[in-house]
């Protein structure tokens, strides 16, 4: 009875952290400026601390780490069906960046930003896909 409830009670938790993480995305896809105007200082503390950060195109890095979550969302509704995840990773990015540039003047559509969107979600996928082999595999193990 126990694991039931601690398996209740983890999905809930998961559940609650989905829908905080579609809301956040939600704004941010939705803000009507750059966000990098907002956190320049940031990136000035970060380039006095690592400075071949500048070399380094940060906007494209941080549009692969946000959609990570996404990606592992996907492989969690949808299991066995990699060829979905990767199509819904990429047409998600490509319909916010088309709807960025019609709706949004402050912002700018590019495909770079769909590209590295559909990496970040397909890594997701991935990290997932990793897991439940390890898990798996430890499961047959212990019952081997």
């Amino acid at each position: 009875m126990l694991s039931v409830r601690v398996a209740s009670l983890a999905r809930r938790r998961g559940a609650v952290a989905a829908a905080l993480y579609l809301v956040t995305l939600g704004v941010i896809v939705f803000w009507p400026v750059h966000l990098e105007r907002r956190v320049d200082f940031l990136y000035d503390c970060l380039y006095a601390v690592v400075p071949a950060a500048a070399a380094v195109d940060l906007d494209v890095i941080a549009n692969v780490v946000f959609l990570i979550p996404f990606g592992v969302l996907l492989a969690r509704l949808l299991p066995g069906h990699p060829w979905l995840l990767l199509g819904i990773a990429w047409t998600v990015p490509l319909l916010v960046e088309i709807a960025q540039g019609v709706f949004l003047p402050g912002r700018t559509s590019s495909a770079i930003d769909v590209a590295a969107n559909t990496l970040g979600g397909v890594m997701g996928a991935i990290g997932v896909g990793i897991r439940r082999r390890y898990v798996t595999r430890r499961d047959t193990r212990r019952m081997s």
